[in-house]
């Protein structure tokens, strides 16, 4: 078994179930007692936030890159960044790393890609919705043609994302206006919806909504399970 290694604490609420999903996927697949080979490095999200809310994404991802490479140097073989919104600097982040990564698009737009979907829904900080850097992954890789809420609604959305699911709180009125936000792109034609920010797993599952959702922090875990085990 590789050693998975996970840049994490973007926030520490997602982290903690990346940690879950990774030693549950290994558990179902091998049996026992068997548990994940993983390291997760937490970073400090508050310094880090800030230069995302400043535009510094360059900054984010030098300091972010220096941290990776302590990921590798304590002995992963994987490498995942734990979050949906900095893979905006993915490319610095991962410059000086020898060790094979993987980016949080790839086994999204593989799944959405091999259930047959081709117009998608995207939910996730105004970062990941409005920036081009997941929406233009998923079309140039994976031919999908990525739709993203109103501004209003990407407002409410990245507020629930800092204000709420950052420090673990969960309710039931934001998950209704939740599932309104993923019923109106639904209307314009989307057939799946993307949880493209890796708190909304704690926010909704699959189940609950109309459309089938895909948890990109589900899969990315899944993939690196996949990849350890290989």
């Amino acid at each position: 078994m590789r050693t998975i290694g996970v840049l994490g604490g973007m926030t520490w609420h997602s982290s903690l179930e990346y940690y879950r999903l990774i030693n549950t996927g290994v558990n179902e697949r091998l049996g026992g007692i068997h548990s994940a080979r993983c390291l997760l490095f937490s970073v400090d999200m508050e310094p880090i936030g800030a230069l995302m809310a400043a535009g510094s994404w360059d900054e984010a991802g030098r300091q972010l890159s220096v941290d990776a490479r302590a990921v590798e140097a304590a002995g992963a073989d994987i490498f995942l960044l734990g979050t949906n919104s900095l893979h905006n600097a993915w490319a610095t982040i991962v410059a000086g790393l020898t060790i094979p990564t993987i980016h949080i698009g790839d086994p999204t737009g593989a799944a959405l890609h091999r259930d047959g979907h081709s117009r998608v829904a995207l939910l996730g900080t105004r970062y990941t919705m409005e920036l081009p850097f997941l929406r233009e992954w998923l079309a140039e890789r994976y031919g999908l043609e990525v739709l993203i809420p109103d501004p209003a609604e990407r407002r409410l959305l990245h507020r629930v994302v800092f204000e709420e699911l950052a420090l673990g709180l969960v309710t039931d009125e934001t998950r209704s206006a939740f599932l309104a936000v993923i019923r109106r792109l639904a209307l314009q034609g989307a057939t799946a919806g993307i949880l493209g920010c890796t708190e909304f797993g704690l926010l909704v599952r699959p189940g609950d909504s109309e459309l089938p959702l895909y948890d990109t922090g589900l899969l990315h875990a899944a993939a690196a399970v996949d990849a350890a085990l290989e």
